[in-house]
């Protein structure tokens, strides 16, 4: 592989990676896919091993591509969670320490994906445990065998680790077919019938993040509202004091890690992600910025010619091939 088309090829993953992080949200949104978290972070997991494909200098390459990635985000996507960046950073540290070369590529495709995607359920799993608590979970647990009981389910268990263990688990399985998909993932490129002359229309409007943090945090506390009522009701024993100290602790929680821990965070990122780049480095950040707009277009007719001619699983891997192959040879 000639260095021009290996460079081309990074520039290309990085353009997708960056628009899987920042502004891929809205589009699948628009278009009603199902799992859109394990989506993104897949297509993460994706350009990243293939980075450690066609890199030569691999690690490298993929702490470049990351630094890049971070500042993208954080122009395009400003007022993106805190957990959203602490992702992206496990995701390039870890693929930059794991491929460093080429050796046994398939099995690190297959435990980078999978950390990458078990990671991805436990943050917010912790992060649940961590705004709502204890009490709640267990409140929970005992609602929902007092309702079993109630319809003649006689039985014990966790309802909430159950649904815990469920939410794993489905990161598990994705983490292990995307693991297993990636290193064929170039030959499968070279065969896609993808309608080229369709790809084409103006650049996709996104919602301004900000306008909606206000309303997603009024609509997550009346949701919590309302999970503390339904509680009240089914298990009267419950007292309001221990239910308005649920809710307080969760309120205080959600506003210092939305408007204190979270910026301090990403204050940190930027700095971080802003040291010693190179002017090569800086050429390809401002190179993606400039992509994004009609990258955007593109990808959404790619999304809308994936769920017209296909199904299920397919269409999500038609979906990702699609992504890669407009930037990877369209763009060129």
């Amino acid at each position: 592989m000639s260095s021009e088309v290996g460079h081309r090829n990074i520039q290309g993953l990085i353009l997708v990676w960056a628009f899987a992080e920042s502004g891929i949200g809205g589009i699948l949104h628009a278009l009603k896919l199902p799992f859109t978290g394990i989506l993104v972070g897949g297509i993460a997991v994706v350009c990243i091993a293939l980075m450690g494909f066609f890199a030569t200098s691999r690690a490298t390459t993929i702490m470049s591509a990351l630094g890049i990635v971070l500042l993208v985000k954080l122009t395009v996507s400003p007022h993106s969670p805190w957990q959203a960046y602490v992702a992206v950073v496990f995701q390039g540290w870890l693929g930059a320490a794991m491929f460093s070369s080429r050796n046994f590529y398939r099995l690190k495709c297959l435990v980078f994906s999978v950390l990458c995607l078990l990671e991805s359920a436990l943050q917010k799993i912790l992060l649940t445990l961590l705004i709502y608590g204890k009490q709640l979970m267990e409140a929970i647990d005992k609602a929902a065998l007092s309702l079993a009981s109630s319809l003649g389910i006689h039985g014990s268990g966790s309802i909430v680790i159950f649904a815990f263990g469920m939410y794993v688990l489905l990161h598990l399985a994705a983490g292990l077919a995307i693991g297993r998909w990636i290193p064929s993932i170039p030959s499968q490129l070279a065969e896609l019938d993808l309608p080229v002359s369709e790809i084409s229309g103006s650049p996709v409007q996104a919602k301004e993040a900000s306008r909606q943090t206000g309303k997603h945090i009024l609509i997550g506390f009346l949701g919590l509202t309302l999970l503390l009522v339904a509680l009240k009701m089914i298990l009267p024993e419950l007292k309001i004091s221990d239910l308005a100290l649920i809710f307080v602790r969760s309120v205080l929680v959600s506003l210092a890690l939305i408007f204190i821990a979270g910026p301090l965070l990403v204050r940190l990122i930027r700095r971080m992600a802003g040291v010693h780049k190179s002017r090569i480095e800086n050429q390809v950040l401002a190179q993606t910025l400039d992509q994004i707009p009609v990258y955007s277009a593109q990808a959404y007719e790619v999304m809308k010619w994936s769920q017209r001619e296909f199904t299920g699983f397919l269409r999500i891997k038609k979906l990702i091939l699609g992504l890669l192959f407009i930037s990877l040879y369209r763009q060129s």
